[in-house]
C-alpha cells in the first residue's frame, strides 16, 4: 500500500496558514510540512489543519463484494482518464481559487477592523507533465516513459522540496482577537463580539467570517470532505489488493526480473529507499524506471489497475449516494462562493 503522502503545499497549506498568525509570538506556527513527494504515488491530501469540519462528517458504508469490471482499456497512462470520485474532490484549480478567496476575505475583514494583515501564502509548486489533468494526485505512479527515462522516480525538473512557506506574522493581542475571536493562544477560535478599534469582532474572528462566506458555517471545513477523502484512500487500497490487480502486479514483477530487477510490485519500485538518498536520479534509478515503464506497457498494468480502481470508486459512490450528493453540492457551493469573493 502506498504511504499516505503529505498534502500538496500550494493547494491547501495557504488555508491553515490563515490561522498560523493566531499563535502568539512565543508559539511556533505550522511548518511547511506538506509538499507532494515526487518519487512516490501522490495520493490525496490530509485534511487541512486549522480548518474544522463544516460539511457533515459521515462514515463510509462498508464495502460490498469486489465489483465487476465491465471492460479493461489498454493504457500506458490514466492521468487523463476520469474517476468517479473526481466530482466529489477539489481539483488543483478549484483549491487554488478557494485558497485565494479565503486569504482575500480574511485580509478584507482585518482591514475593516483597522489592521493591515497579509496571510502567508506559499508559492504554488510546478506540476510536471506526468501529473493528472483533473486530480491533485497520481494514483498509479509515474506513467510517462519519456519522463521516467530522464527523471526516474524523482520529480520532473529535480527534487526541490516543498515550496517555501513564509513565517507567520507576529500579531498583537488585538490582532489575534480580530483574526480568530480570542486573544488566548491556546484557543483555536473565540466567540468574537469584542470591540476592537471601534468595530465588533465577528464570531470566530475574521477567519470565521471567511469560513462562513465559503462554507456557510463559522467552523466550516475548507477543502475536501472527510468522507470523500476516506473513500479515495479506501478505494486505492482495495484496488491494489484486488486479485485482478495483484495478478498484473505479478506479471509486472516477472517482467522486471527479466531485466535484472527484483521488485514484488510497482509500489515497491517507486518506494525504493535508495531514490530519496540522492537529489537527482542515479543511473541505476534510471535503469529501474525505464524497465518499469516498459513492463507497465507490456502487461497493461495501468489499464488493469485503473479499471479495477474505477469499479471500486463507482461502487463506493453508489453505496454512499446520499452523502456524496451532499458533498458534491457543498464543493460547488465553496467554489461558487470563492469565485464570487474574488470577483467582488
Amino acid at each position: 500500500m502506498f504511504r499516505r503522502p503529505r498534502r500538496p503545499t500550494a493547494l491547501l497549506v495557504a488555508l491553515p496558514l490563515l490561522l498560523a498568525g493566531c499563535a502568539s509570538a512565543a508559539a511556533p506556527g505550522p511548518g511547511p510540512g506538506t509538499g507532494t513527494p515526487g518519487r512516490a504515488v501522490t495520493a490525496s491530501a490530509e485534511p487541512a489543519t486549522g480548518t474544522p469540519t463544516g460539511a457533515p462528517t459521515e462514515a463510509a458504508a462498508p464495502p460490498a463484494a469486489p465489483p465487476t469490471v465491465a471492460a479493461t482499456p489498454v493504457l500506458d497512462s490514466a492521468n487523463d482518464q476520469p474517476l468517479p470520485l473526481d466530482a466529489y474532490l477539489f481539483n488543483p484549480a478549484q483549491m487554488s481559487t478557494v485558497a485565494k478567496a479565503q486569504a482575500k476575505l480574511v485580509t478584507g475583514c482585518m482591514a475593516r477592523l483597522g489592521f493591515t494583515y497579509a496571510p502567508p501564502t506559499p508559492a504554488e509548486p510546478a506540476r510536471g507533465t506526468d501529473a493528472p489533468t483533473t486530480r491533485t494526485d497520481g494514483r498509479y505512479g509515474p506513467q510517462d516513459a519519456t519522463v521516467m527515462a530522464t527523471w526516474g522516480y524523482h520529480p520532473q525538473g529535480g527534487d526541490t522540496g516543498p515550496g517555501a512557506v513564509p513565517p507567520p506574522p507576529q500579531l498583537s493581542p488585538q490582532m489575534t482577537t480580530a483574526l480568530r475571536g480570542s486573544s488566548d493562544p491556546k484557543q483555536k477560535f473565540g466567540p468574537g463580539g469584542q470591540a476592537v478599534n471601534g468595530r465588533t469582532v465577528p464570531d470566530h474572528g475574521c477567519v470565521g467570517e471567511a469560513l462562513r462566506t465559503l462554507t456557510g458555517a463559522v467552523d466550516g471545513r475548507v477543502g475536501d470532505a472527510q468522507l470523500a477523502e476516506d473513500l479515495k484512500f479506501r478505494t486505492l487500497h482495495d484496488s491494489q489488493q484486488d486479485a485482478r490487480t495483484q495478478a498484473v502486479f505479478a506479471q509486472w514483477s516477472q517482467c522486471m526480473k527479466e531485466s535484472g530487477f527484483d521488485y514484488r510490485d510497482p509500489i515497491a519500485a517507486m518506494g525504493d529507499k535508495a531514490w530519496p538518498a540522492t537529489p537527482a536520479p542515479t543511473p541505476h534509478e534510471i535503469q529501474v524506471a525505464t524497465a518499469d515503464a516498459a513492463c507497465r506497457h507490456r502487461t497493461n498494468l495501468v489499464g488493469v489497475w485503473y479499471s479495477v480502481d474505477h469499479a471500486y470508486q463507482q461502487q463506493a459512490v453508489a453505496e454512499n449516494a446520499t452523502a456524496m450528493a451532499r458533498i458534491k453540492t457543498a464543493l460547488q457551493t465553496q467554489v461558487d462562493a470563492a469565485t464570487a469573493a474574488l470577483n467582488g
